[in-house]
């Protein structure tokens, strides 16, 4: 992905952590960015504070590279997250940033950090290859995969999967819950849905003249 993507998927990054509790025994954000080889941009300890955290992701420059997502995973396997709590109540949550579209595997990386109990969301950036999304997401993936060009929905719908954990589910006195449906469409399911619409040409006398949109 270019500069600009990566500068929207940093303002994504910027709104989910206004919706997180940052805190040294709350939530703890890290960050990892990777091309051709993952770099660890600060650890889960760095920032206490939730300006703090946005500053900081706001200051993060893009370095390019190849997408070794397999690299990235295979990283956080072998260390871990620097900076986080040496417990196992602690619920570890991984949230990638990708156009889905690697080069080399990823499944088993994938797999056997979900077999370690880390929880993984994977979020679709500008034209993601969703295959591979879903084969990295945990189950069930209409909670676990969002597309963050959309990132109120994909930052709401993040945010209440997080709540539904045993751990994020305390409904504070006075807060009362409902239930609204969700549409979420992809362009594979609107052309499903509708059919191919028709794009304005000009016209041709007093007939308009329209073919086929291209769908890209």
């Amino acid at each position: 992905m270019g500069k600009g993507t990566f500068e929207r998927s940093k303002h994504y990054a910027v709104k989910l952590c206004e919706a997180l509790d940052v805190a040294p025994d709350k939530v703890r954000v890290g960050l990892i960015q990777f091309g051709s080889v993952p770099r660890l941009e600060f650890s889960l300890d760095s920032y206490s504070t939730k300006q703090e955290l946005k500053k900081h992701l706001k200051q993060i420059s893009y370095r390019g590279g190849s997408t070794q997502t397999g690299l990235a995973l295979k990283y956080i396997l072998r260390k871990g997250f620097p900076g986080g709590r040496n417990s196992s109540s602690v619920p570890c949550v991984t949230i990638l940033l990708s156009d889905g579209r690697s080069q080399g595997s990823v499944a088993q990386a994938a797999a056997q950090l979900k077999e370690k109990g880390v929880v993984l969301f994977a979020v679709g950036l500008r034209y993601p290859k969703w295959e591979e999304l879903h084969a990295l997401a945990s189950e069930p993936l209409e909670s676990h995969v969002f597309f963050a060009e959309h990132f109120y929905d994909a930052v709401n719908g993040l945010y209440t999967t997080l709540n539904m954990f045993s751990f994020c589910n305390a409904t504070p006195a006075g807060c009362q819950m409902e239930s609204f449906p969700c549409e979420r469409k992809t362009l594979e399911t609107v052309k499903e849905l509708q059919g191919n619409f028709m794009c304005w040409k000009g016209s041709k006398g007093n007939s308009p003249y329209t073919s086929l949109c291209p769908y890209y």
